[in-house]
């Protein structure tokens, strides 16, 4: 196909191709099953994932046994149209979609409006006497506007019913279609005998209602992936790479490579990880970890993709490809949420799939009663049965709340990774939280300085951040930053995981493990000890222990008020750490938490999350690190710091990408809200059909009344999730 090579294509892990686009057209689960299972089904597909918030495609296929033009046919015999995901492309069918839909609502609006003047002059000519030509010229007159509204503005719904009956699969469409076919039918042959009602007024309006459902139905799903679309979106499509010459060429960003040196321009967006190759300069992180203010990097420091170049124009080196990328892993965590269906938006799938079924059997069902018992009702009543029992508002209830959450989270900077987070996460009693990374941040600062020889608190300071002076190790910072002071050092050399020795005035001296420097000294023995050796860095010489430094983490700013609100909300706070016990018996101390356990390995905190699993609790776990991994993912529910490692994101159902502990409290709160909120939705749907299916059956609701109906319960819906979406947490 001509449109292939506009679509997202690369070559993905083992000889794989990879394609995504938007399937243009696809409005519920039975559009995304029949992709699923017909593309699927080809031969050399391997695997195909449908979106059905996004109305994305992803495909991989084996190039040797599939061709993209024969997917991209395939998707579009089904009744969908494959646009460019991304780039200009994209962004131009989408706005092509939207404004389709807006001359759809457009024409159906006036012809309602237009045609209700003349179905006016009908129903009073009915009552009051009207000359039969005049009669006749409104049914012919209000015929022809209802054409267009039938044809172009109830296209979808007509495209719609055929693909789902083509696919042997009964959809919302389908009584929609059969409801907008029946009465225009009937209406064109009563026009035709001039005689009898005509319903070309309930056709407009009908079409109208459900236009603007779904609408509206369409921009609350599409403004839930804001945060997630923006990440992909605010990559260029092509970036500048240095060839080996030195000379500059402009590539898609698609083909770049780890190893590439690129240019970017000041207020460019850094297109993937990489690390600064020359120069100083500012950026900006707010897209990616939610920090405000521009930040600045110097030559050698690892420049994060997404973030945008606020100083000068700098050389960086690309440490990965752009699927490999953090923002790309971030990205895909957040289509992996979006295109699994929870299983509360599984279940109203199936029920609206059984109630379309019993609509029918219904609308059959009312029709035989009333030809048996007043002929002249029968097909009002089918109409309107069908009209009335259109299940949008069923199948809304819970994709518009999830997807209202799901907007609210990501302006508080948490992004859903996993289609059912919200569902458990309502469901939590007990957080448990780990310290470092979590409740504390990356600053390391000295807490304690013990002087145990003859050297003074500033002179062991300044030798300690002399010997540091050069590491890269975090505990490094906290010497550096205590003192300005520093005194030449010769020989240095850094142990890994022990320590560094350095020389100073011909004495050789160590800072880190206690037995590291204990074996400076004859006999591996060291002067005074202090309880619990490993939880401070020494300093010592040949002569002795000098010094030892008590190290600890700040806690974050909102840590405090985080805990507050967290058991506001009726939570069990615990620390599950694995640093020292005595920090954490301080941290735990600070923010009034009395459940707290330190030293703990992975096993440890698998255990307890297990222990209090098997009591009957439901446990959120919050973490960052790569020994949080496991936890994470055997938690109710967990959430993972976005500056955290990626194997936790992995593992989380949750990133909180500003750093913000508040969030979480406030996802726990969205969380139980979108639950009531399903669950209310659900409530009005089942309350609205119980007393409108027996009204319209007994031929007390007109169609045109009926239409007003459905579309306004399913508005109803919608407009409570907007509501929702837009309050604070």
């Amino acid at each position: 196909m001509s449109q292939a090579a506009a679509h997202l294509h690369w070559r993905g892990a083992g000889g794989l191709e990879q394609v995504e686009f938007f399937a243009e057209g696809m409005h519920c689960a039975n559009c995304a099953r029949s992709i699923r299972s017909r593309v699927g089904a080809l031969p050399g597909v391997q695997q195909v994932d449908v979106n059905l918030t996004t109305a994305r495609v992803s495909v991989a296929w084996d190039p040797a046994r599939a061709r993209l033009g024969t997917l991209l046919d395939t998707v579009e015999g089904l009744g969908f149209r494959a646009v460019p995901l991304n780039g200009a492309a994209g962004s131009k069918a989408q706005r092509a979609e939207r404004q389709r839909m807006q001359k759809r609502i457009g024409l159906a609006g006036l012809a309602a409006m237009q045609m209700s003047m003349y179905t006016v002059g009908l129903y009073v000519g009915a009552w009051s006497g009207i000359d039969p030509w005049i009669e006749q010229l409104l049914r012919v007159t209000a015929m022809l506007i209802a054409v267009p509204v039938l044809l172009y503005s109830g296209a979808p719904f007509l495209t719609g019913a055929w693909h789902d009956l083509r696919r042997r699969s009964l959809g919302m469409d389908v009584p929609v279609a059969a409801a907008l076919l029946l009465a225009f039918i009937a209406s064109v042959l009563n026009t035709w005998r001039n005689s009898g009602q005509v319903y070309f007024d309930s056709v407009a309006m009908f079409v109208f209602f459900l236009l603007v459902g779904r609408y509206v139905e369409m921009n609350v799903r599409r403004s839930s992936l804001d945060a997630g679309e923006a990440l992909v979106r605010s990559l260029p499509a092509s970036v500048t790479r240095l060839r080996g010459d030195g000379q500059s060429e402009r590539v898609p960003l698609q083909q770049l490579n780890a190893g590439d040196r690129l240019v970017v321009p000041l207020g460019a967006v850094i297109p993937v990880d990489c690390t600064l190759e020359s120069g100083a300069t500012l950026i900006d992180e707010s897209l990616i970890t939610g920090e405000a203010l521009p930040v600045g990097r110097a030559t050698g420091a690892r420049l994060p993709g997404g973030a945008i170049n606020m100083g000068a124009a700098c050389t960086v080196r690309a440490s990965t490809d752009a699927h490999h990328s953090t923002l790309a892993s971030m990205a895909a965590l957040i289509e992996r949420s979006q295109a699994e269906r929870p299983p509360q938006a599984q279940a109203a799938d199936r029920a609206a799939a059984h109630f379309v079924f019993w609509i029918v059997l219904l609308a059959i069902a009312t029709a035989a009663f009333w030809y048996g018992f007043d002929p002249a009702r029968a097909f009002g009543a089918t109409l309107a049965v069908l009209v009335v029992t259109c299940p949008c508002a069923l199948s809304l209830a819970t994709p518009a709340a999830l997807a209202a959450a799901t907007t609210r989270l990501a302006r508080r900077g948490m992004l859903i990774t996993r289609a059912d987070a919200l569902e458990r996460l309502a469901a939590v009693d007990t957080v448990v939280l780990d310290k470092t990374g979590t409740l504390t941040n990356a600053r390391v600062q000295l807490a304690e300085v013990s002087c145990l020889g003859a050297l003074q608190r500033a002179e062991v300071l300044a030798l300690a951040a002399s010997l540091e002076q050069q590491s890269a190790h975090p505990l490094a910072a906290a010497f550096t930053a205590a003192t300005h002071s520093r005194v030449a050092v010769d020989h240095l050399r850094e142990h890994t995981g022990r320590g560094i020795e350095g020389v100073v005035d011909d004495v050789t001296w160590r800072i880190g493990k206690a037995n590291y420097v204990a074996e400076l000294r004859p006999g591996g023995a060291h002067g005074t000890k202090l309880p619990d050796e490993d939880e401070y860095v020494w300093l010592g010489s040949a002569t002795g222990c000098a010094a030892a430094f008590a190290l600890t983490d700040t806690l974050r700013t909102d840590a405090a008020a985080a805990i507050a609100r967290l058991r506001a909300l009726g939570l069990d706070v615990r620390i599950a750490s694995g640093d020292r016990r005595a920090t954490i018996a301080r941290v735990a101390s600070e923010l009034g938490i009395a459940a707290a356990e330190g030293r703990m390995d992975p096993q440890a905190k698998l255990a307890l999350i297990h222990d209090l699993q098997a009591q009957g609790r439901r446990v959120l776990m919050v973490g960052d690190g790569i020994n949080d991994g496991p936890v994470l993912a055997s938690a109710h529910a967990s959430c993972a710091m976005g500056g955290g490692a990626a194997l936790a994101h992995a593992a989380a159902d949750l990133l909180l990408m500003n750093e913000s502990l508040l969030a979480v409290a406030a996802a726990v709160q969205t969380a139980r809200g979108a639950t009531r909120l399903v669950r209310a939705n659900l409530r009005w749907a089942l309350a609205y059909n119980l007393c409108a299916v027996p009204l319209a059956a007994a031929g007390l609701v007109s169609p045109w009344l009926a239409a007003l109906g459905m579309s306004a319960s399913s508005l109803y819906v919608v407009e409570r999730a907007r509501r929702f979406a837009r309050a604070e947490a």
